[in-house]
């Protein structure tokens, strides 16, 4: 009884582990002014769940908290992916920016940085898209099975 009891937890937990967490990850996008020009602000951005921040951009520390990204619904293996995994690089400037890996990494719980008054935004979303060029962001969202 207490062999079988054992077992049943250990799949469990390793069941646990490959899903991540039971109620989600918390998701949120992050931003600092990196400079201004003719008085405009460019941000850049990284994102985290459950504190802990990637982007493979730039920095992703020493941010302030982008309005309206905050969600409890992400995914957190998922979104560490997109910042780790090389099927999600792209080419800086030519597939997207900071702006759009940081999307793709709140990707996983529905928000993304559109509506939180990052610098630069109003520019590099519409130029490469929410996500990024659509071929490499097809190829990250294959390599960490966001479908």
């Amino acid at each position: 009884m207490k062999k079988g009891l054992l077992i049943l937890v250990i799949i469990g937990v390793c069941i646990g582990l490959m899903a991540g967490p039971a109620f989600g990850a918390n998701l949120k996008g992050m931003k600092y002014g990196i400079f201004k020009i003719l008085g405009i602000q460019a941000d850049h951005t990284y994102h985290c769940a459950d504190n802990v921040c990637w982007s493979w951009t730039g920095g992703e520390s020493g941010g302030s908290y982008i309005s309206y990204t905050a969600s409890s619904r992400g995914n957190y293996t998922k979104s560490r992916c997109t910042s780790t995994n090389w099927g999600c690089r792209f080419v800086y400037a030519v597939q997207g920016v900071c702006h759009q890996e940081t999307n793709r990494g709140l990707y996983t719980g529905g928000t993304n940085i559109s509506r939180g008054g990052v610098g630069g935004y109003w520019l590099t979303g519409p130029t490469f898209g929410t996500y990024g060029e659509w071929a490499s962001w097809t190829t990250c969202r294959t390599a960490c099975w966001l479908w």
